[in-house]
């Protein structure tokens, strides 16, 4: 039934039908209602005369049951019909049925109306017989009370005989009209849906983009003014489309070749387009790849949060935003635009532009904490310099002994400004560029035993004593050797500076995961606290300030570490216990074995 001809010819067949239906089941119940009426009335006529007889036997009482019976008897044979007389008690006086009947009592809904001064009468089914019946109860009246009842029944078989050949006709006749009815509406329908069929083939050409057919135009009536009105509404079409399609390959080949992200969505928030840019940054800020079936809203939530979704929507505003996530460190500028209807002002659509800012945030924040950091640093060293100066200025050069000590004072903080300037310039370069690496295979022992040597040369006498704990056995590590030994040197200066004369330092190493070796540096110096475990990496941060300028640290020293200790792929950590001591470990490559034998040097 997909086809509309045949929806045409059932509709029109149906109604016809329905047409047919309703005429045959009116004139049937016309011509039942005639008949039974034209029955009825026989019947009724026959119980006035046969009432006219009986009626006077009836007053006699007892003694006229025999000429009741006889008389009954005699009527029903001449008129085919049953006859039962009943008294007032609804007793069978005389019957034309079974005899033995007499005496009995028969109780029907019209012998009780009958009863009561009331003609009823009565058409229904004869279980007995297997026919339909129809009954009349005639009241026998003596005087102004009624006397008894006449109770005649007689056969519908003719009627309804009559009826039967009069529906089976008018079904002849309507199944008929209707095959006729129904070839001439399938011929009327195929010349409506012949033309509806040629426009949608060739409605089917254009959708597959082919607009090169048209129509042929056979009539002018509706349909054929329809054909013409489609061939020209092909033409326009086909040009309107390569032009659109022009500008579309135009757009998508600058949307796609941005640098910034481009996301467009429509009306009912479904992901309409998003350019290689959008996806990257994505993939950059979520850890996954958009999946095939994102809803745009869904991606927008996510991105911005149910808050300033829901404040756009509300708004339809061009709305501006900063999304930051932190591994991996990424921060994006998302602007978001809407597309308008013009008459309804309803939301037609969503763009959204995705600005990668993480680079010029970084290199912002970290030329102003350079700055910051600096300038702290700095001013400790710079202001005490300028208090010596300016007293050796005022005559204090004149005292060699107190000249002799200022100018001790001047040469430490020059000194310290130096190292401030060397380590900021060390770790600039580790930070802001990928550091290049002059990697050989190294022997651990050895590079672990010089870095002890060199420390305890610069912390003199008053040096704790140092315990080295690697085996000889752990095989070569690649790594670029003065690097690694300013790692050593930086976590055992910051270990000879906390622990006592008397305390122990322990530098050891040990396999860690496969490819890997884990040096530790431990001491049972003063700890810790939990709370600073956390920045200890970060530059220029000290546990106790004061303290550490005393000792005469920048607090570069770990963040240096870790830098380095990252460009080789490594990982670095710090644990402690306030009272108990520190424990510093990181890990480094094990080199490779060589297939032909011997070390390789090379850059990374």
């Amino acid at each position: 039934m997909s086809s509309l001809q045949w929806k045409i010819v059932l509709v029109y067949s149906l109604l016809l039908l329905f047409a047919l239906q309703l005429i045959s089941v009116y004139l049937v119940q016309s011509l039942e209602q005639y008949y039974l009426h034209n029955f009825r009335t026989g019947l009724e006529y026959q119980a006035r005369l046969l009432a006219s007889f009986v009626e006077p036997l009836l007053q006699e009482g007892p003694k006229s049951t025999e000429d009741i019976a006889h008389l009954v008897r005699e009527f029903s044979g001449l008129r085919e019909i049953e006859i039962d007389v009943l008294d007032s008690y609804a007793h069978i006086v005389g019957t034309s049925k079974n005899q033995s009947l007499v005496g009995g009592r028969l109780l029907r809904d019209e012998i009780s109306r009958a009863l009561a001064g009331e003609q009823s009468e009565t058409a229904r089914f004869d279980p007995s017989g297997k026919e339909r019946r129809y009954y009349l109860a005639f009241p026998l009246r003596d005087g102004e009370t009624v006397g008894g009842v006449l109770y005649l029944s007689g056969s519908l078989n003719k009627v309804d005989t009559v009826l039967n050949q009069i529906k089976l006709i008018m079904l002849s006749g309507s199944g008929l009209a209707l095959a006729i009815s129904f070839l001439l509406g399938a011929i009327l329908a195929k010349t409506i849906t012949t033309p509806l069929q040629e426009i949608t083939r060739q409605a089917g050409l254009m959708s597959r983009g082919d607009f090169s057919q048209k129509i042929a135009v056979k009539s002018g009536d509706e349909i054929g003014r329809l054909g013409s009105t489609f061939n020209h509404l092909a033409g326009r079409l086909d040009r309107n489309i390569k032009e659109i399609s022009s500008e579309k390959s135009k757009i998508e080949a600058m949307i796609n070749h941005m640098g910034d992200g481009v996301i467009a969505l429509d009306g009912k928030g479904r992901l309409i387009h998003i350019n290689p840019a959008a996806r990257e940054l994505l993939k950059d800020t979520f850890r996954e790849p958009l999946p095939p079936e994102c809803s745009g809203f869904a991606l927008l939530k996510k991105m911005i949060g149910a808050d300033a979704l829901r404040l756009f929507m509300r708004g339809r505003r061009p709305l501006t935003l900063d999304l930051s996530r932190d591994n991996p460190a990424v921060d994006l500028r998302i602007t978001l635009a809407p597309f308008k209807e013009e008459k309804e002002g309803r939301l037609d659509g969503t763009l959204v532009v995705l600005h990668d800012v993480t680079v010029e945030r970084e290199l912002a924040r970290q030329q102003q904490e350079f700055v910051a950091d600096v300038s702290h640093e700095l001013r400790t060293p710079l202001t005490t310099i300028k208090s010596y100066v300016e007293t050796l200025l005022d005559g204090a050069a004149a005292d060699p002994a107190v000249s002799d000590r200022f100018l001790n004072v001047l040469s430490r903080e020059t000194d310290r400004m130096v190292d401030l300037v060397r380590d900021l310039l060390d770790l600039s370069g580790l930070g802001y560029s990928r550091a290049e690496l002059e990697r050989t295979e190294v022997d651990l022992l050895q590079l672990a035993a010089d870095a002890v040597e060199q420390s305890e040369q610069k912390a003199g006498l008053a040096c704790p004593k140092i315990g080295l704990n690697i085996s000889p056995e752990l095989p070569p590590v690649r790594v670029d050797r003065e690097k690694i030994m300013r790692v050593f040197l930086n976590l055992l200066n910051n270990a000879l500076k906390y622990t006592p004369a008397d305390g122990e330092i322990r530098v050891g190493a040990a396999a860690a995961e496969p490819g890997w070796l884990q040096v530790y540096i431990e001491d049972n110096g003063p700890g810790i606290p939990r709370e600073d475990l956390e920045r200890i990496f970060e530059r220029f941060y000290r546990v106790e300030k004061t303290r550490s300028r005393d000792y005469g640290g920048t607090g570069l020293g770990l963040p240096i570490a870790r830098r380095v200790v990252e460009a080789h792929g490594g990982r670095i950590g710090l644990e402690s216990t306030v009272a108990e001591g520190t424990r510093a470990w990181f890990t480094l490559p094990v080199a490779a074995p060589e297939k032909g034998g011997g070390s390789v040097e090379g850059k990374d």
